[in-house]
């Protein structure tokens, strides 16, 4: 501590420049490799920060408008560079000139006392430089529909969730408008996370991709898709299983992630069994993809996947984990521990999701028995698996029936084994 302020200013120095440096370092590189000179570099973009940090300083002794006088004369000059290219005829937009209002504000951050949320910042500014190719990529890939989905989504995150009332009501007072409605979002936010990166990474992918990312929006619709597409193309079978059982790896973590959020002390109970059945599918899926043959062809049909984040869909979920909510609640107090049990198994028949984050909800609130809400998890994770083998054996054909069957039969029996361990160690 005492060395930290010896080294006062100094190290704050250091700190603008760092961060005015990292953001040049971008703008260098695009420039160096498009051999379109631009008015700023890495050491103008370094010097930028340290002006703003040396303005900060001294505006400390002299008063704000120092700083204030200091900012709008580099924005001035800004401006005035930018006025030259137009005049020389340089058609370019004005992202380096934005970007040159940024960093000094950075620099006076450092000196200001924010420097973490400065850095933070000076890192997600030269993140956003750096994938330009990738956002207008993405951009250009967007339809109309998933622009309408995608503002949805920050309409029920940044407007509706800041609005809900935060407290219980309603039936055994298990309904939070307010937490509910968090959910949603965290739920819908996996879900985008898969959609943002099929559609960065494109949309004519490998069976693989599709499980892995498929898996991250909905592992049922993925088997269901999958185990369809077989049908016309027995051929596939072996690649098609892969995806299928990839897919089913992402539930067990996404599982994991929804109790770690809600309630971290339940992971103790339900991370023996899930984390059993994930190293076991991850097992399985080495198994064949190293088992596959040589001649064999990766198919490269268009994967079809639509945007989770319809606030229709987002209002839906929310009904269904408040019925849910109340039914685990309702058939934990007329029923005991075997209602929580059957309401767990019939919710995981389609869904993993609403039931995790219900139970584990209560149990957090102290409305449910720990370990009633752990097996309840693990209980809706077997039965889901259960019920896409079912799906398979109903949809994929007879090549792909028989090696799913032998994968998830082989989960189950992890799962199981793992759900009796953990109830003889009596967690």
């Amino acid at each position: 501590m005492n060395l930290m302020l010896n080294l006062e200013p100094w190290w704050r120095f250091a700190a603008a420049l760092l961060i005015g440096a990292l953001i040049g370092l971008e703008r260098e590189f695009v420039q160096q490799r498009t051999e379109e000179r631009d008015f700023a570099g890495i050491r103008t973009f370094s010097l930028m920060a340290l002006l703003g940090a040396v303005a900060a300083y001294f505006s400390q002794q002299f008063g704000l408008l120092l700083f204030i006088a200091v900012y709008l004369s580099l924005a001035l000059l800004v401006w005035v560079s930018h006025l030259g290219d137009i005049y020389r005829g340089h058609e370019k937009g004005i992202t380096t000139e934005v970007v040159a209002l940024i960093v000094p504000l950075l620099g006076a951050m450092v000196i200001w006392g924010e420097v973490e949320l400065a850095a933070a910042l000076g890192v997600i500014t030269a993140l956003l430089l750096a994938l330009k190719p990738r956002l207008h990529g993405l951009a250009r890939r967007m339809s109309a529909e998933d622009l309408k989905a995608t503002l949805e989504f920050a309409l029920i995150t940044a407007v509706v969730l800041p609005l809900l009332p935060n407290q219980s009501f309603g039936p055994f007072g298990v309904l939070n408008p307010f937490q509910i409605w968090l959910l949603v979002v965290l739920v819908s936010g996996i879900g985008f996370l898969g959609y943002v990166l099929i559609k960065t990474l494109g949309a004519e992918q490998g069976v693989g991709l599709t499980g892995v990312l498929g898996g991250l929006v909905s592992s049922t619709a993925t088997t269901v898709s999958l185990a369809g597409r077989s049908k016309g193309n027995p051929g596939l079978s072996s690649i098609l299983v892969r995806g299928i059982v990839l897919a089913s790896c992402v539930m067990f973590p996404r599982v994991l992630v929804e109790v770690g959020v809600i309630y971290p002390p339940l992971l103790r109970i339900v991370s023996l069994p899930i984390g059993a059945m994930l190293l076991v599918s991850l097992g399985l899926v080495l198994y064949l993809w190293r088992g596959r043959r040589a001649d064999e062809q990766e198919d490269r049909e268009e994967m079809k996947v639509s945007n989770p984040l319809r606030l229709q869909t987002a209002i839906t979920f929310a009904l269904v984990f408040s019925v849910v909510l109340i039914v685990v609640r309702a058939a934990n107090e007329f029923f005991g521990d075997a209602g929580v049990y059957v309401a767990s198994a019939l919710a995981g028949l389609t869904d993993v999701d609403a039931i995790t984050l219900s139970v584990s909800e209560l149990a957090s609130y102290g409305q449910l028995h720990p370990q009633v809400a752990g097996m309840a998890v693990v209980l809706a994770t077997l039965v889901n698996t259960a019920a896409k083998a079912v799906m398979v054996w109903f949809l994929g054909a007879p090549e792909l029936r028989r090696t799913v069957m032998r994968a998830f039969g082989l989960v189950l029996l992890t799962g199981i084994a793992g759900s009796a361990i953990v109830l003889g160690i009596g967690f």
